[in-house]
């Protein structure tokens, strides 16, 4: 597995190392989203699967992780695509940057989270060792049932996906 990157508070590299190391000492690191909408403006989520380290079993964006050492966030956002749901070759625009914190057992989790926006109606062919299932679901369906259930989603995704709602609901 490789290394990721550690930032400073402006996004700034200052080294690399593992996402373990990142939550036990609270070093800000890199991660990416993917949010893929086909052209009946559905959204696709995908659901981790129940062997992984974090989130297992919940919901998610169409694909995310971390930014690996060496790799800029475009990178990596169209490697996650590839690699957890089977989508490659995907022009993708990038909607925000944003800065979270979080709580976990393990520790404090600090990242700049880069979102991303691409169309999508082909196949998807998602990776069973990350994803259980996928669905295409409209966003304000999504919104409804976050609002219900949120423990059904990772929590990353639902602060995610209140800015890409709020930023595209006019075009989707």
């Amino acid at each position: 597995m490789a290394n990721i990157i550690f930032v400073d508070e402006n996004d700034k590299i200052i080294g690399s190392g593992t996402r373990i190391e990142a939550l036990e000492k609270g070093i800000i690191h890199r991660i990416v989203q993917t949010f893929l909408v086909n052209s009946k403006g559905e959204l696709l989520i995908q659901k981790r699967a129940d062997t992984l380290a974090s989130s297992a079993g919940k919901w998610d964006s169409s694909s995310a992780g971390h930014v690996d050492e060496g790799e800029e966030y475009i990178k990596a956002a169209l490697r996650e695509a590839e690699e957890e749901i089977g989508v490659k070759g995907i022009l993708l625009k990038e909607l925000i940057k944003i800065r979270t914190e979080e709580n976990l057992e393990m520790g404090k989790q600090k990242r700049f989270s880069t979102l991303y926006m691409g169309l999508y109606d082909g196949e998807i062919k998602f990776n069973t060792d990350e994803v259980s299932e996928v669905m295409w679901i409209q966003p304000k369906e999504l919104e409804i049932w976050m609002a219900r259930q949120p423990k059904d989603f990772a929590n990353g995704f639902l602060i995610s996906f209140k800015e890409f709602f709020r930023l595209t609901q006019e075009t989707v």
